[in-house]
């Protein structure tokens, strides 16, 4: 019983490369050709003729344009964007916001001013004159100058009583500017009687001292000594005229007298004392007679107080008496009652 020999097989060598076939059933879908999405019109155009696809389209945009590299470009994008219509609407919108955007900043740089006018600069905006309300201000106050005061009530009243204030402080200011230009005009008694009346004003005192410290020597330093001393209640004046006839400017200005009754101010201790002594028998007036007295006490130092504290002044028994007598009988300038 013979069997038939195998078939023969071809080396790959010598038989012809052969492409595999496959054989299936029935019908894949990539045999199916793709339904063809129709054309979406966006809402603000109309919809899209029939597809420039000719020829005649292309020379049309490349004329259009000007230029046929652009035609190509344009061509190869509207190709891409018909095949994938979703990436079409997702651009559309975007690319007609921002041409809006940069149309309306266009616009808005070449329109003109809504107004022919001008608006003027914050500096060039003229303020209205204060001589108006000036006027009416002095007006109203002399209306209610010329009022009996219990016919007021309590604003009216304080009106008054600041145009009052603001009238002495400007009093004073011009007072001591006039004096500051020149000083010798201090000389005048009815002047000084006025820094004095104004020196005790709580309003106008600074500048009431201030002047008198601009003053020619040695009247300065004694009006400004005066104010210190001639009242016993300490106050901001009182404190300001110390500080002022100390100063570096006003206290060599002060006369021999006057510089007896600071030295004697000053000292402490019984030795300063005594070296004062000889001064004030010369040159010492009445301003220092009451601080050369208080030297006559022989008690208030030591442990117990009971020891004397100025007894070096009185080791040449007649000198201390002395000086005080001589002091008495020296007249101070005369600035007014005491």
């Amino acid at each position: 019983m013979g069997v038939a020999p195998p078939p023969r097989l071809e080396s790959s060598a010598q038989s012809p490369l052969r492409n595999p076939v496959f054989v299936r059933s029935g019908t894949s879908l990539a045999d199916v050709e793709p339904v063809p999405l129709p054309h979406l019109a966006l809402p603000s155009r109309p919809p899209l003729a029939a597809a420039p696809d000719s020829d005649a389209a292309v020379q049309l945009a490349a004329v259009s344009n000007g230029a046929p590299a652009a035609a190509g470009q344009f061509e190869r994008a509207r190709r891409f964007l018909g095949r994938h219509p979703a990436l079409w609407m997702l651009l559309a919108p975007g690319s007609i916001a921002v041409s809006a955007v940069a149309l309306l900043h266009a616009t808005a740089a070449q329109r003109p001013p809504s107004s022919g006018r001008a608006v003027p600069a914050p500096s060039q905006v003229v303020q209205p004159s204060t001589a108006a309300s000036t006027d009416a201000s002095a007006a109203q106050l002399a209306k209610l100058e010329a009022r009996p005061p219990e016919s007021l009530n309590a604003r009216e009243l304080a009106l008054l009583a600041d145009a009052h204030t603001e009238a002495l402080r400007a009093s004073a200011k011009a007072l001591r500017a006039k004096l500051e230009a020149n000083p010798a005009l201090g000389k005048d008694p009815a002047l000084q009687s006025e820094l004095m009346r104004l020196a005790e004003d709580t309003r106008t005192s600074a500048d009431a001292l201030s002047a008198m410290a601009a003053l020619e020597a040695p009247l300065g330093a004694d009006l400004l000594y005066e104010v210190w001393t001639r009242t016993p209640v300490r106050t901001d004046a009182t404190d300001l005229a110390r500080a002022l006839v100390y100063s570096a400017d006003v206290r060599p200005k002060a006369s021999p007298a006057l510089a007896v009754a600071l030295d004697l101010r000053l000292a402490e201790s019984c030795q300063q004392y005594k070296l004062i002594l000889p001064k004030a028998l010369k040159d010492g007036d009445r301003r220092s007679a009451h601080l050369l007295a208080k030297l006559n006490a022989k008690r208030g130092c030591g442990p117990k107080k009971s020891d004397d504290c100025y007894a070096c002044v009185r080791e040449p028994g007649d000198e201390l008496k002395a000086t005080i007598n001589a002091v008495k009988s020296r007249r101070p300038p005369d600035f007014g009652a005491r």
